[in-house]
């Protein structure tokens, strides 16, 4: 816990160029492909 009149660190950062756009791409690919799964089973 933190005393009355201490701030509190944040460690922060900028965020590379492409990650999200990569991320994205992953997660629906991923998704898809799991769909794909699911459609096959049932």
């Amino acid at each position: 816990m933190r005393k009355d009149g201490e701030e509190i660190m944040e460690l922060a950062h900028e965020p590379a160029p492409g990650y999200r756009k990569i991320f994205y791409v992953v997660m629906t690919a991923a998704t898809i492909y799991f769909a794909v799964i699911l459609y096959y089973t049932l």
